[in-house]
């Protein structure tokens, strides 16, 4: 019996040396998980503007769908809308499979803006400062320049892209994210882009006007109602705190396009008489008397 206890084998294969080298490996094993968890994870925080080009566009779209199809439509407006985001986007070549669809929103703040899915909403408000149908062009494609370059998705935060990276990652059911994430319906329209995500929109917006209409005349015009209006801007194209930025932006296209402006004379597009009598009846009313 002395034997069989002094035995090494005995030791090794049952003793408290035994149970020393398995709590050892236990912990080795848990750290080595935990460190790489969270090394994926703060590699999916500091690369989160280019991992969410790689989240599937048809995953976006399912982020926005519990609101989108609450929302109450004009039919007549949606699709004069439409119609014109989709010679835009003739144009301004979205990535395969990317898809716009532009809400009228009967509300008389002044905004615009676009968000997950491809969904763009154009306010009554808005409409009713613009001057003539090139502006609505021009916002138009500045917000679909948003959608071409995932800046809605990114503009959710890092901590909702992460959540949704994860949850492809690891294979779960990314409808409880989700309902998760956007628990509160606001979390759609409070979104902000970064000043570099704005002068891109906007000089792509630029460009995919002028290979549009062959011209620039017009462009500046949404840019003062845009200084004209900052005050009751919301988000989107108007995000909070973009007030002292919209100055700078404007520089930047006088820079790039005023002496082309200036010296452009082209005719400028009016709305449609339907148009303008659905915003403005008051004016329909008058001419009538």
């Amino acid at each position: 019996m002395e034997k069989l206890q002094k035995s090494p084998d005995y030791v090794v294969r049952g003793g408290p040396v035994s149970s020393i080298v398995h709590i050892r490996k236990f912990l080795t094993l848990s750290i080595g998980i935990v460190v790489v968890v969270v090394g994926l994870g703060v590699a999916v925080f500091v690369s989160i503007d280019e991992l969410a080009t790689l989240v599937p566009f048809e995953m976006e779209k399912s982020l926005s769908h519990p609101y989108t199809r609450a929302l109450p439509g004009d039919k007549m407006m949606d699709e004069y809308l439409q119609g014109l985001a989709d010679k835009l986007l003739a144009v301004q070549k979205l990535p395969t499979g990317m898809q716009v669809r532009v809400h009228y929103v009967n509300s008389s703040d002044v905004n615009a803006f676009s968000t997950v899915g491809g969904h763009i909403f154009v306010f009554r408000g808005m409409l009713e400062k613009l001057p003539h149908e090139n502006a609505l062009m021009m916002l138009l494609a500045h917000e679909i320049a948003h959608i071409k370059y995932r800046h809605p998705l990114k503009g959710l935060g890092k901590g909702v892209v992460a959540s949704v990276m994860l949850s492809m990652l690891f294979g779960t059911a990314y409808s409880d994210t989700v309902d998760q994430v956007f628990h509160d319906t606001g979390l759609l329209t409070t979104m902000k882009f970064s000043q570099n995500q704005e002068i891109i929109a906007d000089e792509e917006g630029m460009r995919t006007y002028y290979q549009y209409y062959g011209y620039r005349n017009g462009i500046s015009d949404l840019y003062r109602v845009v200084e004209n209006n900052q005050q009751h801007m919301v988000s989107g194209l108007f995000y909070p705190g973009m007030q002292s930025a919209i100055s700078e932006r404007m520089q930047n296209i006088k820079r790039h396009y005023i002496k082309e402006m200036q010296n452009d004379r082209h005719p400028l597009n009016p709305f449609p008489a339907r148009i303008v009598a659905q915003l403005h009846p008051q004016l329909c009313s008058e001419n009538i008397k």
